[in-house]
């Protein structure tokens, strides 16, 4: 497993912030490296209110986190950087990582996500044909599950 930050994004503090929250998942949670290591593709992430974006390379066990949007992403995620941010929070259940809430608190936490994409706060685009590279990146970055 490897995470690494690609030259320039060093300077890039969204980068960084999600580089520490990976390794951390995959610290805590050994069970989570074995969708990582399955990603393979490129994810963009645009933060519109913070006027920033990324490109996370994924290639099967190895993340470079790019400054910038590197190339034609796999799929991109464009929004305000809470509702970014709040797709860390998505509740997943065991064992097969669904995002369906079990409590109130995730209920809420998904009402939001779903109130964030209806409204346009929050986009995802090339989710339909890349679904499955999509839910193992959910499952690789939730705090949850």
């Amino acid at each position: 497993m490897s995470i690494e930050l690609a030259p320039g994004a060093d300077d890039n503090a969204f980068a960084s912030m999600l580089a520490d929250l990976l390794r951390q998942n995959l610290e805590a949670k050994p069970h989570k490296n074995k969708d990582f290591r399955e990603l393979a593709g490129n994810f963009a992430i645009v933060a519109d209110d913070a006027d920033i974006a990324l490109t996370l390379a994924f290639d099967h066990g190895k993340l470079v986190i790019h400054n910038g949007i590197r190339g034609v992403p796999d799929v991109a995620v464009r929004g305000s950087s809470d509702a970014i941010m709040a797709l860390s929070n998505v509740p997943l259940t065991r064992p097969l990582a669904l995002p369906v809430p079990t409590d109130r608190a995730a209920a809420e936490v998904l009402r939001q996500l779903i109130r964030a994409t209806r409204s346009g706060e929050l986009r995802i685009h090339g989710m339909l044909g890349n679904i499955g590279m999509l839910n193992r990146l959910t499952r690789v970055m939730s705090v949850n599950g």
